[in-house]
């Protein structure tokens, strides 16, 4: 039954192939005590389809409000933002004119204590009933031409004037995205977001899963197996949300199209995942590798690092989970890994052959250069230093030549530095170089007033100490 699964965007409240996890029950009840929440993820873990399934139980006692951030856009100002959200309140309460009077009338208020103004004096005071504010797609904030940090501390401020201010408790939150708590306010000098009660949402058990096999049911074939289907279907995804219903729906629309027996409904989901996942083409297509694959070599600034950690938890290496460890957060935001009995493991079988050995080899940069604002650069065999764009770094300084310095590769993990003729040279370590010079770890490159660190922790030493050479290679 191919419209029974869906794959990707909210699944409606009452849709057959809606999982309940444990997850479902302890939002609601954490929710319904007043207490605030934040359920921050992986995407395509089904964060929406559990806030709209929520928001309906909730409904009964409570006043629920929906802010999805993407919405509001990205190109705007903080007044714009906040009046943003602001208006999204007020329609879904039926309070846009008052909220939007609140508004104009205080304008010598910052935007975000207008904001929270607005709530604590409007909305709350026209409405009795408890108010529920899901705040999704949080992480979008990262993209703002401003930081929020403000917003979240003040979202902090409301949970701890509840002692003082009675019509607080009646305010609750539930944040959404993929994100860390750390991550929502990153200014060292604001205390960090440490309310709320975290709402982990894991992957589907089996038992969970058991409704999905509905959908496999197919009474015109036989020696078919519904629960044995979807059983081999879990043994590939673990249960991931969106893995799982896309898998479903592809074996549910071949037994469609089949006629009499099939023969073997393990190898009919081999062949399906196969197709699906692990074929070639099928890595480049599907949205949620490419998002794990973004999520590993893009939306970091120490890639080798980060690899090399994934790769000891690929091979089972013991790595206890730790929340203050940035690249353990990292790995579990991407996606890639999941938590067991405290310690990481790869999330699935489809991904451990997606994002096997050969994956990391052919992203491991061989080094990285860090540049000055701390962002990093990864060189796999060559790069050229300059002033211009159509440079692989940039660094657009006037004391900079159009084309300064280049790095290149003469052998296995032997990476160079040469000098391009440049009007202000190039100095490693403080010493200005007049030859291709061979780059080791956490060697400080100078280039015009810049200082770049070049970063190898395997870096390979020339025999005897030298560290120049006139190779022809490098110089060509």
């Amino acid at each position: 039954m191919k419209g029974f699964y869906t794959i990707g965007g909210t699944l409606h409240p009452d849709s057959p192939a809606y999982v309940e996890r444990s997850s479902d029950r302890e939002l609601q009840q954490v929710l319904k005590s007043g207490e605030f929440a934040y359920v921050l993820t992986s995407r395509q873990m089904g964060k929406s389809s559990l806030m709209v399934r929520t928001k309906e139980v909730l409904s009964e006692g409570c006043r629920v409000v929906v802010l999805d951030f993407t919405a509001i856009g990205q190109n705007v100002s903080p007044e714009q933002w906040y009046d943003g959200l602001l208006l999204g309140v007020g329609r879904q309460l039926d309070l846009e004119d008052e909220l939007e009077d609140f508004w104009m009338d205080n304008q010598r208020l910052s935007p975000v204590q207008r904001w929270f103004a607005a709530l604590r004096e409007i909305a709350l005071a026209r409405i009795e009933a408890p108010l529920v504010i899901f705040c999704d797609e949080i992480d979008i904030v990262k993209s703002l031409p401003f930081r929020t940090d403000e917003f979240f501390a003040a979202i902090r401020e409301c949970y701890n004037r509840r002692i003082h201010d009675e019509a607080l408790t009646r305010l609750n939150f539930c944040l959404l995205g993929v994100a860390t708590p750390a991550q929502l306010i990153s200014d060292p000098n604001t205390t960090p977001f440490n309310v709320g009660t975290r709402v982990p949402l894991l992957d589907f058990t089996s038992q969970e899963a058991q409704p999905l096999a509905n959908g496999l049911a197919s009474p015109s074939l036989t020696g078919v197996d519904s629960r044995n289907l979807l059983e081999r279907i879990l043994f590939w995804t673990h249960g991931h949300p969106y893995l799982t219903q896309k898998l479903c729906r592809r074996v549910a629309e071949s037994l469609s199209t089949s006629n009499g027996r099939i023969a073997d409904g393990n190898a009919l989901v081999d062949r399906l995942c196969d197709e699906t996942f692990l074929a070639s083409r099928a890595r480049e297509q599907d949205d949620n590798l490419l998002f794990v694959r973004d999520m590993m070599i893009r939306n970091t600034r120490d890639l080798g690092s980060l690899l090399e950690r994934y790769s000891q938890v690929l091979h089972g290496d013991e790595m206890l989970d730790d929340e203050t460890d940035g690249i353990c957060n990292h790995l579990i935001l991407a996606g890639i890994v999941r938590l067991e009995a405290q310690k990481l493991v790869v999330r699935n079988r489809i991904y451990s052959h997606v994002f096997d050995d050969q994956w990391i080899a052919k992203m491991k940069p061989t080094a990285e250069i860090e540049l000055p604002d701390g962002k990093r650069f990864r060189i796999k065999h060559a790069c050229t230093i300059g002033r211009t764009e159509n440079n692989d770094i940039a660094l657009p300084n006037p004391r900079v030549s159009r084309r300064h310095a280049v790095i290149q590769s003469q052998s296995t993990n032997q990476l160079w530095l040469t000098d391009l003729r440049s009007r202000n040279g190039v100095f490693v370590n403080g010493r200005r170089i007049s030859q291709p010079t061979l780059l080791r770890h956490r060697d400080r490159i100078s280039i015009g007033p810049l200082q770049l660190t070049f970063i190898q922790p395997n870096a390979p030493r020339l025999d005897g100490g030298s560290q120049t050479t006139m190779d022809r290679t490098v110089i060509g």
